[in-house]
């Protein structure tokens, strides 16, 4: 485990995901405190935050926007991620993050695991991940990882 800068991890995590969204015209906007950190592990928490934006990527329709907010708290880092796409049915909300799920809205392709890994990564680091969704008016994902306190 290492200090983790929230900023830099969020540029590892859409580095390649840069293409996809240009090719759809999407919009990223990301915004927080440059200094935002937790204690963790930067690549697997990149693998966790890069799975959940290549999601809002494929569940956001061209010319969409998705954003990240990050900050710090005395408890908790947190990190949202929402996007204005398509939404997650009410119905599939509760399974989301388990493994080999697909909802009613998955790409063809899509094999279910990306969304539980998250989930598992951030867990092994104190945090945990949250979701809402509106259908029609996008998701939003919430992470939280918890600072020590003694």
């Amino acid at each position: 485990k290492e200090n983790v800068n929230v900023k830099e991890l969020i540029s590892k995590a859409v580095e390649h995901l840069l293409i996809p969204m240009e090719i759809k015209e999407q919009t990223l906007e990301i915004n927080g405190d440059e200094n935002t950190q937790f204690i963790g592990d930067f690549n697997w928490s990149s693998e966790a935050v890069t799975n959940i934006i290549k999601n809002c990527i494929e569940h956001t329709p061209s010319g969409g926007k998705i954003s990240i907010n990050f900050s710090e708290t005395p408890i908790y880092t947190m990190i949202k991620i929402f996007d204005n796409g398509i939404g997650i049915h009410k119905d599939d909300l509760p399974y989301i993050f388990n493994r080999f799920f697909k909802g009613k809205n998955s790409d063809k392709d899509s094999i279910g695991i990306g969304l539980a890994m998250s989930k598992s990564i951030l867990q092994k680091q104190g945090g945990i991940i949250e979701v809402k969704s509106e259908k029609d008016k996008g998701t939003q994902f919430t992470i939280k990882i918890y600072k020590n306190i003694v």
